[in-house]
């Protein structure tokens, strides 16, 4: 056999490999029990949509979608980069907004992607529009009956200032700590891009956080697990899975998409699905 027909056979599945690796859809579930879980939320599905970057699953994101609707969830959290800064595609990104509002209650939070764009304004106004309740700056409620849960959302780091600003982390807390204020006693969510805040966020009467943001660490290999994530540089702490400190458990999604690294291996996309169950023993 020729070399050249060696290297051709390689490249091919070399390319194959890596389109597999970005566009087959993978569902991860997990299961928060807790004493704190009201009664009327035992099973509730909360579907996690992280990370989009424009990624392209089909004309109108519909295998992304066709994943999504098998799902029986209850409710879908977007925890931002739903548009890409470096690669934007405003009609992608509100096709995706608009279909996912019309499978199931959709709330959403800004990523650091968001924050560059520079037509944001134009894309937030969008969303508005849409139906897709933008609680980046606000809390929610959620009820079943007369049963409720809080959900709190965040703004990404980067709508404060400049990233990695000691005062920029402290306004960042201030916030927080301002929203959760009230009814420390509701089991409380919160919606925020950033896993590397967990130990921020482990310091309040937090029960779960959605986060996104590490891309799995990009490259995921045995033992070392994801090579780099932004913010958090080699090696990272936080890229997927579900992480526990004091009584708070924070989910980190893989994604979706790609943003400068336009590859992603060993790290199919991501949807994460968190049942809630409420255990024995609650008050």
């Amino acid at each position: 056999m020729k070399i050249s027909q060696i290297v051709l056979g390689f490249s091919i599945a070399l390319a194959r490999f890596l389109y597999k690796q970005d566009k087959d859809i993978i569902t991860t579930y997990h299961t928060h029990a807790s004493v704190r879980v009201p009664p009327a939320f035992d099973g509730f599905k909360i579907i996690q949509v992280s990370d989009f970057h424009n990624a392209w699953f089909g004309f109108r994101s519909a295998k992304l979608i066709r994943e999504i609707k098998k799902i029986d969830g209850d409710v879908i959290f977007v925890t931002g980069d739903v548009i890409d800064r470096r690669t934007p595609n405003f009609r992608r990104s509100m096709q995706l907004i608009t279909q996912l509002v019309g499978i199931l209650p959709t709330y959403y939070v800004t990523g650091n992607h968001e924050a560059h764009y520079r037509k944001f304004d134009k894309l937030e106004q969008a969303i508005d529009a849409s139906g897709m309740k933008n609680i980046s700056k606000s809390n929610e409620w959620i009820n079943i009956g007369h049963e409720y849960i809080r959900v709190i959302g965040m703004e990404d780091l980067w709508f404060y200032g400049t990233d990695g600003d000691h005062q920029v982390t402290a306004d960042f807390r201030r916030d927080l700590e301002h929203r959760l204020e009230n009814r420390p006693d509701r089991f409380t969510i919160v919606l925020s891009h950033r896993p590397e805040l967990f130990d921020m966020y482990t310091r309040f009467p937090i029960d779960l956080v959605f986060t996104g943001h590490a891309h799995g660490g990009q490259i995921r290999l045995p033992i070392v697990k994801g090579l780099y994530a932004p913010h958090q540089g080699v090696l990272p702490k936080y890229t997927e899975g579900v992480y526990e400190k004091d009584g708070t458990s924070m989910v980190v999604s893989r994604g979706l998409g790609n943003s400068r690294f336009p590859f992603r291996v060993f790290n199919r996309p991501e949807i994460v699905v968190m049942e809630l169950k409420r255990t024995e023993g609650a008050e």
